[in-house]
């Protein structure tokens, strides 16, 4: 067990302690979790963990995170008003578009009536089933896994699955043309890789695209210009740098809590609760500063 692990149980004591300690009245905040492949042996966990987000924090629909952050009222699905300070309602996020999110979509939030946002790379999609192992160890895992360790479980969705993802009331994002890393790309090379992307899933899918969640989602993936250029293109942007979102935020830097579905219950609650916000104090600092308008 890693060492933030064994220290999460303590840890989550002293947050909901400090958290009591300050009161219960209710924050005009929220969450947005990110997962990526959810495999078939940690289906259990994810719907335990969406059972005890309605149960303990409400969930948030994409259409209700865009009424938050301009300030009109919003009803989460599941928990009361009555919440723990502390416990913010959450919404739900997948990044790159591996078929395991188009079956967690039917098998866990659809018996929750959850709907959420699904970010796709549509330059991927058109690929193989031979020529996706390959474009995923590099474009995705970058090294962390060769292309002979890229399974059938690790495929990504086809465009009928993402259609009808959309159909059954879930946002469709863009994570990029290709799921590159735009603190790399500049001029005609960025724009491509942040508008195009929007422009493909728009005319597959018939309706608007208005979110967009950047490829590896640190402050160091991005830049000051591909901001400039998300910002014309796309209403909302997510990042993967940790906190909390409020009507003050800026809806082109968007914060966002990844989980760790093997790592203990204490932990991810931890991380949902915002114990882990502080050492991402000048992450998010960074990412204002190049995302001001």
């Amino acid at each position: 067990m890693m060492h933030r692990h064994r220290l999460a149980r303590p840890w989550l004591w002293a947050l909901r302690s400090v958290h009591a300690a300050v009161g219960d009245e209710g924050e005009n905040a929220f969450r947005i979790l990110i997962f990526h492949h959810i495999p078939r042996d940690a289906r259990e966990a994810f719907a335990a963990l969406v059972a005890e987000l309605r149960r303990h924090h409400g969930v948030l629909a994409p259409e209700d995170a865009e009424a938050w952050l301009e300030g009109r009222p919003v009803h989460p699905l599941g928990a009361s008003t009555a919440r723990r300070r502390g416990r913010l309602p959450c919404l739900l996020s997948f990044d790159d578009g591996f078929g395991s999110n188009f079956d967690v979509a039917n098998e866990v939030l659809a018996a929750n009536d959850i709907r959420a946002l699904f970010f796709v790379c549509p330059g991927l999609v058109d690929l193989t089933a031979d020529e996706q192992p390959d474009s995923i160890a590099r474009a995705i895992f970058q090294g962390r896994l060769e292309a002979d360790e890229i399974g059938a479980d690790l495929r990504l969705m086809s465009w009928s699955e993402i259609a009808e993802l959309k159909a059954r009331g879930h946002t469709i994002g863009a994570h990029g043309l290709g799921h590159r890393k735009l603190s790399r790309l500049a001029g005609e090379e960025l724009a491509r890789e942040v508008v195009e992307a929007g422009d493909i899933l728009e005319a597959r899918l018939g309706a608007p695209v208005a979110w967009f969640a950047y490829a590896f989602g640190t402050a160091a993936s991005v830049s000051r210009p591909a901001f400039e250029i998300i910002a014309e293109r796309y209403r909302y942007c997510r990042s993967g740098v940790r906190g909390r979102n409020t009507p003050a935020t800026n809806p082109h830097a968007l914060l966002a809590d990844a989980l760790d579905l093997d790592a203990p219950a204490e932990y991810r609650a931890l991380v949902i609760e915002g114990g882990l916000d502080l050492a991402y104090v000048r992450a998010r600092a960074r990412l204002a500063q190049m995302a001001a308008p």
